[in-house]
């Protein structure tokens, strides 16, 4: 009898076949977390933002019309400047006084979040 010593071409197939199996299986998922991961980043933003806000608002007895990032960090409403959950996503509130929220182009606001792909 003649001993085996390695993998025949067939055994080799069939693991890398199931390998590739379930590689197709899981990216699709791990796509999904990361996304998910992100917008709820970025509503974490949007709430820090919001509450900043209404301590400003409370403060100086008006309301802020516009996003100003700079006026919340300059009133120590803000420890620092907001990161970006990803690049493109921007924090705006455009209409302070009249929506009452702030919202990212990309993710929508925590209110009405834009749906993921």
């Amino acid at each position: 009898m003649r001993s085996r010593k390695g993998f025949t071409l067939i055994e080799l197939m069939i693991v890398i076949a199931i390998i590739g199996i379930l590689a197709a299986i899981a990216i699709p998922n791990f796509r999904k977390a990361r996304q998910q991961a992100r917008q709820k980043a970025c509503f974490a933003n949007q709430r820090v933002v919001m509450g900043a806000v209404e301590m400003y608002n409370m403060d100086t007895n008006a309301m802020m019309n516009d996003y100003d990032e700079g006026a919340l960090s300059a009133g120590k409403y803000l420890k620092s400047t907001i990161v970006p959950a990803e690049a493109g996503c921007v924090i705006t509130g455009a209409e302070l006084i009249r929506d009452g929220m702030v919202s990212c182009g990309i993710h929508g606001s925590v209110e009405s979040p834009i749906p993921l792909e």
